[in-house]
């Protein structure tokens, strides 16, 4: 049918307990979830049904708490969670055998009683045993009496309570659903001699779990969770409504083995929403530029600025996993893109490095220069690394190593550190527009 289905009937749904209500919302960066939504009702004494509505349709059922204070005793009997959304097709086969009215794009007006349908058709008896079949695409309204079809059109909890004595009662249900997550992003500005980052962070808190939570306290924890995680089919992702917050801020404390940031007020975090909140407003951070040339990313030098996450350095906050997005001033004041990375969980005073992008004026070449096989299980092998710097000042390139099996450097060109069992680490001077050449012979053993 070509238009949705005009009701005369008055469909009905069980509505929200009470009228006061109070949300808190903690967000996991793992696509989960802790809802704890309060309202208020009036029990009567006996059996009570009580129903909630406005809650995530991505909800684990299996994790809903519901805790009622009030004078008396009560004690909940049965709950259920009921998400069989209210849809024509349902809606129709709850009006099989009752009397409807139909109205065609032709203006015909079709009353009988409803007794079959399909996607192509609505089939009705009318008056006289005679029976229309009328199409779909022709159907321009459908009155339906009004009877209770015990449909609903939100995802809603149902539960049974027997109180002893009739009285308001506060309710505060807690689940956890899916959907909702938030990350960390950073900007990072390249100042002075490359030796400087402005360093600001947003996080980002995206809502598809189906449900709005108004006014809400928000918390956000960072750190790995572990979940059982069961076999599911994921949601659809949907475009985003992007609302960034100036204010208020984000206040930061430890937690059981996690991190906690918890918002200074409250917020509303609509479904299908993405939030930004500011972490911490820009800090001025002593870096290094370093060119990292590495045997398993091949002959690329690679871009890293890195620095220590420290109050000396001009940061020494916890900084949740996100993307790193660098820019630089250029001459005439404008900010230019360089690069972007992801970081992991970084407490204080650990190192952080982000990889930007690969050198274009910094090229290098590496070679075997000679192989010979002492026995079945040794070999002997000379390694050549060429780097030639095509820029106009000196640099130095970290040149990493990575060697397999029980080995020894028997000879080398540069100093190397050994950094782990299997990999050693050269500092490789270049001067201004020139070449350098780094050779080590290893034996090894398998």
């Amino acid at each position: 049918m070509r238009s949705v289905l005009a009701l005369a009937c008055c469909v009905c749904l069980l509505a929200s307990a009470g009228v006061c209500r109070e949300v808190r919302v903690t967000v996991y960066n793992s696509n989960i979830g802790v809802v704890r939504d309060s309202r208020s009702t009036m029990l009567e004494r006996g059996i009570n049904h009580i129903s909630m509505d406005e809650i995530a349709s991505r909800i684990d059922p299996t994790s809903v708490k519901l805790d009622i204070s009030g004078r008396g005793d009560v004690s909940v009997m049965e709950q259920n969670f009921e998400f069989d959304l209210l849809s024509p097709d349902k809606l129709l086969n709850k009006y099989l055998e009752h009397e409807v009215e139909i109205t065609t794009s032709e203006d015909v007006k079709y009353q009988g009683t409803l007794i079959g349908f399909d996607s192509v058709n609505l089939v009705l008896s009318l008056a006289g045993e005679s029976v229309a079949m009328v199409s779909r695409d022709k159907v321009t309204d459908i009155v339906l009496p009004a009877i209770d079809t015990g449909l609903i059109i939100k995802p809603t909890l149902f539960w049974t309570v027997n109180s002893s004595s009739s009285a308001g009662a506060d309710l505060e249900v807690a689940y956890i659903t899916e959907g909702i997550n938030w990350h960390a992003e950073y900007i990072a500005t390249i100042a002075g001699s490359d030796d400087r980052l402005d360093l600001a962070s947003w996080v980002s808190v995206e809502n598809r779990s189906g449900a709005t939570y108004p006014d809400a306290k928000l918390k956000l924890i960072a750190g790995d969770v572990n979940r059982v995680m069961d076999k599911r089919v994921p949601a659809p992702r949907e475009a985003f409504e992007t609302i960034a917050a100036q204010a208020p801020r984000l206040e930061e404390k430890a937690f059981f083995e996690y991190h906690m940031y918890t918002l200074d007020g409250r917020t509303t975090l609509k479904d299908k929403e993405v939030k930004q909140i500011q972490l911490f407003p820009s800090r001025d951070v002593a870096a290094v530029k370093q060119y990292d040339l590495d045997s398993q990313n091949g002959e690329k030098v690679r871009v890293v600025m890195r620095f220590e996450n420290s109050k000396e350095s001009g940061l020494g906050v916890p900084l949740p996993a996100g993307k790193v997005r660098v820019f630089k001033a250029d001459a005439d004041g404008s900010l230019e893109f360089l690069g972007e990375d992801m970081i992991d969980h970084t407490p204080r005073d650990e190192e952080v490095k982000i990889y930007v992008g690969n050198a274009f004026d910094i090229v290098a070449e590496r070679t075997r220069t000679d192989f010979s096989k002492i026995s079945d299980r040794v070999v002997m092998e000379t390694f050549e690394i060429r780097v030639s710097n095509h820029k106009d000042e000196d640099v130095v390139v970290t040149v990493t190593e990575h060697i397999s099996g029980d080995w020894d450097v028997r000879k080398e060109s540069h100093p190397f550190k050994k950094i782990k069992s299997d990999a050693i680490e050269f500092q490789l001077p270049i001067e201004a527009n020139g070449e350098a050449v780094l050779a080590y012979t290893v034996r090894r053993e398998f």
